[in-house]
């Protein structure tokens, strides 16, 4: 092996090398101190243990001082030490933290560690509104930290940085490039987070002009189909802006749908026919108000029976919910119908069969049902639509009046 690759291979495991190096000198010097100072008169280096605890002790540049030589060759060989562990402390210390600061540095630059993403929420796409979006992200997920959530993004470092500097959003991660991008989609690790929300990233394409409609439709669908083949088993949530593309989405398996035009559309009709129809749906959506709207875990016990009796139980178990509904199929469309079809083929009737294959084919996943009638069956993979009230001191109490006040004033 020559020199060359000698002194690589060293430098590439830098600490390591100091290590080793520092534990020979450390061994060699306390020897070396103990034949010097062994038996010599008024020493208080008498044996090999004195000797290591001494040059441990003088190899950090602790001076504890209740051992140390008094002939001229082991103050000789404590000098040494002394240099080589102020050399060698000071390397291990520099690498540490160049290791940590190179972390921060990549982070912050839009890299992440894939393997360490696990039960991670994926947003993938820009807002305008992006720092307001995520803190509704974070009150909505009691549980969710900043550094839970990767966001894949075509955007600047300066917007970035100022991104970053939002005191809850520190350790957001971050991946630069375009969010319908195959290794940039892989890089977030999608078969292993809870949750994928597609954006309609209005983002200016290259030149500055803004997408049209479509562009950014298209975009969402591309990305939807993308994650279709590589985190099948994923929740995908996904935004669009016509409707009539919603066909792409269904079949790339996106188990939620965020129409968001037609919901400006339906709330201004709803209200031209309805007094407070948009407060009551802002309010059932504001995390500040003190009673939202949405789904909840149906107990396993309560599944098969009849909507009246699940509905009596749960606000036996819980006074705080008001149930609405059901909805039903919930989850990861693929996989509710791959768990259907194998449920439809558990017949020996050919007939049966037929009859369960088009039941299943016919599925709506993650399909809400209001009021239900009184003997609605409670089926497996059902969710419940509920209005919780949330526990709260008065003080904020007031402040969620507050807020409702001032939005319908």
């Amino acid at each position: 092996m020559s020199f060359e690759k000698i002194r690589n291979y060293l430098w590439k495991n830098i600490v390591w090398s100091v290590l080793v190096f520092i534990s020979i000198v450390w061994l060699l010097a306390a020897y070396g101190v103990y034949l010097t100072e062994a038996g010599v008169k008024d020493a208080n280096i008498n044996s090999f243990a004195d000797a290591i605890w001494w040059g441990i002790v003088t190899l950090l540049t602790v001076g504890y001082g209740d051992k140390y030589p008094i002939t001229p060759v082991g103050r000789g060989i404590a000098s040494v030490l002394m240099v080589c562990g102020v050399g060698c402390v000071g390397i291990i210390t520099a690498k540490v933290s160049s290791i940590f600061l190179e972390q921060t540095l990549l982070n912050r630059r839009g890299r992440v560690n894939t393997q360490q993403l696990k039960n991670h929420f994926v947003i993938c796409g820009w807002h305008e509104d992006m720092v307001e979006l995520l803190h509704h992200v974070l009150d909505y997920n009691d549980k969710l930290t900043s550094k839970d959530i990767v966001v894949i993004a075509n955007v600047t470092q300066n917007t970035l940085d100022s991104f970053l500097s939002e005191p809850r959003l520190t350790d957001l991660q971050v991946i630069f490039g375009d969010h319908f991008n195959e290794m940039n989609l892989r890089r977030a690790a999608p078969e292993r987070a809870r949750k994928i929300l597609i954006l309609a990233d209005r983002t200016p394409i290259q030149g500055g002009s803004p997408p049209t409609a479509t562009e950014v439709d298209a975009r969402t669908i591309m990305t939807a189909m993308t994650i279709s083949n590589i985190a099948r088993g994923t929740l995908v949530t996904a935004e669009i802006l016509d409707p009539k593309m919603d066909h792409y989405l269904k079949l790339a398996n996106v188990s939620e749908i965020i129409y968001s035009s037609e919901y400006s559309r339906l709330l201004l009709g709803n209200a031209s026919g309805g007094t407070g129809i948009a407060n009551i749906v802002f309010d059932l959506l504001d995390n500040k108000t003190d009673a939202q709207i949405t789904s909840y875990q149906i107990p396993e016990n309560l599944i098969g029976l009849t909507y009246q009796e699940m509905k009596l139980e749960l606000a036996r178990q819980d006074p705080n919910l008001l149930v609405l509904g059901i909805l039903q199929n919930s989850g990861n469309s693929h996989t509710i119908k791959e768990e259907s079809l194998k449920r439809a083929q558990q017949t020996p009737d050919m007939a049966k069969l037929v009859h369960n294959l088009k039941m299943v084919k016919d599925i709506k996943c993650n399909h809400p049902i209001f009021h239900p009638s009184q003997d609605f069956i409670v089926s497996r993979g059902s969710m419940a639509i509920v209005i919780i009230r949330k526990n709260r001191n008065q003080g904020e109490k007031n402040v969620g009046k507050e807020n409702s006040i001032a939005h319908s004033a």
